[in-house]
């Protein structure tokens, strides 16, 4: 179907105002709804914290490096099929993150890249944006398993009796994940065998995308892996300025270990939008829990903890896609 000039600028309006419409309704639907006494504990930590300033522009300054990683990797992997500027691959990520804060697992923020593009096809962008997730869910897997197989064995068999071969036989499974993400990763090129199976109605698009992902040498896969590595490292520093700011007293070393389990537990239980930060507050408590005397933390440290997970997303996620509504007013989600 050829849409006209007029009809593609009417439906580009309106996808862009329910974007928006949405991003913005949910971020603020957070807001209001959290409780009132997980930000009085906050507030009360924060205000007697003699390091405030320093502590909250060291996590702004973070979020900057945290998307510059992002956009400098997305724009090396799409030059495959595009050159663009650092600057339009950095719009190109808050507009992604205005698209996806709404939906399902962030599912959203492919379209709110590709469509930032001028000459690459939606599909085969996507395929090239999804390698550059694929090296930072490889980073989360490996980061993730190393910190469970060194915090599992002293922590979790307090808790959970009898539970020594489970705490095994999971640590085998990862190590087991973690080589077979490392493997497919890097054999990335092999699709391309396998676009037989692609539908003929279909398949010159789909083919073209998947030759895209499959010339990608592995110096930039690797490249992409390390990007993803410093990103990562950035975003789990952040956590522990933000256990810092709540007036927490858990040290930089227990952070690395409970931080990346976190992050893979994230991984691994589907979300939505609407429970994202109830998961990741949840398995922040409990794992913290665990390095404490008793193996659970009081309800005030237990709200400092949720405090600080919740600053995290508003910092990492809340405040980027409000700038990311910006840029979807700019973006040609209809075209010929």
């Amino acid at each position: 179907m050829i849409l006209t000039p007029k009809v593609r600028k009417t439906l580009d309006i309106a996808t862009r105002l329910i974007i928006a419409a949405l991003s913005i309704s949910y971020i603020f639907y957070r807001i209001y709804s959290l409780p009132a006494g997980q930000v009085h504990v906050f507030a009360d930590s924060v205000l007697a914290s003699n390091e405030f300033a320093q502590l909250f522009a060291a996590l702004i300054l973070l979020l900057f490096c945290n998307i510059g990683f992002e956009a400098f990797k997305w724009k090396l992997l799409i030059q495959q099929s595009e050159k663009v500027s650092l600057f339009t691959a950095y719009k190109a990520i808050l507009g992604g993150m205005a698209v996806s804060v709404f939906t399902p697992n962030r599912v959203g923020e492919f379209m709110g890249r590709v469509f930032i593009l001028k000459k690459t096809e939606p599909l085969t962008a996507i395929l090239l944006t999804i390698v550059g997730s694929f090296s930072q869910l490889l980073v989360t897997v490996v980061a993730g398993s190393i910190a469970y197989i060194i915090f599992a064995p002293q922590y979790l068999p307090l808790v959970i009796f009898e539970s020594a071969w489970i705490v095994k036989g999971f640590s085998v499974t990862l190590a087991l994940v973690s080589l077979l993400y490392v493997f497919l990763y890097f054999n990335i090129s092999a699709l391309h065998r396998v676009s037989f199976v692609v539908p003929s109605l279909y398949s010159q698009k789909i083919r073209n995308g998947i030759n895209a992902i499959a010339a990608c040498p592995r110096r930039l896969l690797f490249i992409a892996v390390l990007l993803s590595t410093l990103r990562y490292l950035v975003f789990s520093t952040q956590f522990y300025l933000a256990i810092r700011l709540a007036g927490l007293g858990f040290t930089f070393s227990q952070c690395m270990l409970v931080v990346p389990i976190m992050y893979l537990l994230l991984v691994i239980i589907p979300t939505v939008a609407l429970t994202e930060i109830g998961v990741r507050g949840s398995i922040s408590v409990f794992l913290f829990g665990l390095l404490t005397a008793t193996h659970e933390l009081n309800p005030n440290d237990a709200l400092a903890v949720i405090s600080a997970s919740t600053l995290i997303w508003f910092i990492n996620v809340a405040f980027p896609s409000l700038l990311g509504v910006l840029v979807v007013f700019k973006l040609k989600f209809f075209r010929r």
